[in-house]
């Protein structure tokens, strides 16, 4: 007999499936809370590992079926392809070209090659769905309640998922080390918290209140000091760029959260994250010092190989260059995207994320001309937080082929779209003929005026 939770988790997914059918974004749903829960290394998942389904790929294959008989409930976007999602594929061109002009391809190679086109496919659908109101708000409460099982799962945790103090295995793929699934969760925090404010009933707030403490119990447990620094930059972002229409609020809770996470942290945390504050404590801990001997070593990597060594080839090919650290990960994502996509990967990786940058500043500027304004302004406001807080933490970690990394990059065109499309609508009209501030705020909205009958 099978656990009532594996039970209910099966009906679930495909429920999930068939509802994508009709409407793809439960689709998208399915599969971020697949990568999120990730029932094939839970105890409860055992009976469902051994019918052989790999859940992720069967919620994307319903998915993709899902935009063509589901074809009236899939937004349409104009243009086809943004600037940001153009940069998307040419970063898959990129990687593949990199397949042939980087060291001889391994099965690593291959395996990175392939996740990172998958990854970015997911992306490609998920800025053309997330991009109506409701379907961005069922994105975000898809955070909110993955971060809730998360943080949940590890405050349940058993003894033998710490190593050496940390807690371990927790979560989707992308959580197999404690600073994955610190990062992660720590990037949430953020969306977790515009959830609260935008919710529109006190047990949503509840929900997004208990996952958030959660969540910040299961980051601090994973004692992760890239973590603990883009939440920092994070919270810094976060009482710099706080919305004038709700600024104090936004402060007393910063600070009130601020003091209840203090509250949830121990002396073994802040012990780790005291070795951050003298170079002599940095000196003396091992995996500091390694951090900095092998990004010393990607650099000499990149100066021999300005083109890049092919996606996955670094933890095959530091070892050529610094035997001491043979099969180590890079430990930052900038790192490891210029050493294995070159200098033309890296300009363009960091040209969309000022094109995200861009977006948001964009969505923020546009609230006004939207369906709810207010909304629209604290989710551009989540979205940048939790942009910092992510990005600060993936240069501690390596977090650049990562499903979860991918999407916050892209909710500010899912955002942008969304302000789009509620500007083009005839019920908007009227607000359009408010003067605007600047000649490019004019032209976004001159572009957005219909066409005169």
């Amino acid at each position: 007999m099978w656990p009532l939770r594996s039970i209910a988790y099966f009906f679930a997914f495909w429920l999930a499936c068939l509802l994508s059918l009709a409407n793809p974004i439960w689709g998208v749903v399915n599969y971020m809370a697949v990568y999120q829960i990730n029932p094939t290394v839970t105890w409860w998942g055992k009976p469902l590992v051994e019918l052989g389904m790999r859940f992720s790929l069967i919620a994307a294959a319903f998915t993709i079926v899902g935009l063509f008989t589901g074809r009236r409930h899939v937004p349409e976007v104009r243009p086809l392809f943004s600037m940001w999602e153009v940069g998307v594929i040419a970063l898959v061109v990129v990687a593949a070209l990199n397949l042939l002009i980087g060291v001889p391809p391994s099965s690593a190679t291959l395996y990175t090659f392939e996740k990172l086109w998958k990854v970015l496919l997911f992306v490609l659908i998920l800025t053309r769905l997330a991009t109506t109101r409701e379907n961005l708000r069922m994105v975000v409460w898809t955070f909110v309640l993955g971060s809730f099982y998360l943080g949940y799962d590890a405050f349940t945790a058993p003894p033998d998922a710490f190593v050496l103090g940390r807690l371990e295995r927790v979560g989707g793929p992308d959580f197999s080390t404690t600073s994955g699934a610190a990062a992660y969760l720590a990037a949430m925090l953020p969306i977790i918290g515009v959830a609260f404010l935008t919710a529109k009933h006190w047990r949503w707030r509840v929900l997004a209140a208990l996952a958030g403490a959660l969540s910040v119990n299961a980051v601090v447990m994973c004692r992760t000091r890239s973590a603990f620094v883009g939440i920092v930059c994070g919270l810094l972002a976060a009482f710099l760029v706080a919305p004038r229409v709700r600024r104090y609020r936004i402060h007393a809770l910063l600070i009130i959260g601020g003091l209840c996470a203090y509250k949830l942290t121990d002396g073994n945390f802040w012990h780790r994250m005291e070795t951050m504050t003298s170079r002599e404590a940095l000196k003396a801990d091992a995996a500091a010092e390694t951090r900095r001997e092998i990004w010393e070593t990607s650099l000499v990597m990149f100066r021999d190989r300005p083109l890049g060594i092919g996606p996955g080839n670094f933890q095959n090919m530091i070892g050529q260059y610094n035997p001491k650290h043979h099969k180590r990960a890079s430990h930052n994502s900038l790192v490891v995207c210029f050493v294995e996509l070159g200098v033309q990967g890296g300009l363009l990786f960091l040209c969309m994320v000022c094109g995200s940058l861009w977006l948001l500043r964009q969505s923020s500027r546009l609230a006004l001309y939207s369906a709810d304004p207010l909304e629209t302004k604290l989710l551009a406001y989540g979205f940048l937080t939790a942009f910092v807080t992510y990005f600060v933490t993936a240069l501690g970690t390596q977090r650049f082929y990562c499903e979860s990394f991918w999407w916050v990059l892209a909710l500010p065109l899912c955002l942008y779209r969304t302000v789009r499309r509620e500007m083009e609508s005839p019920g908007l009209v009227p607000q359009l003929a408010e003067q605007p501030r600047d000649w490019e705020l004019a032209a976004v909205l001159a572009r957005c005026q219909p066409a005169a009958p």
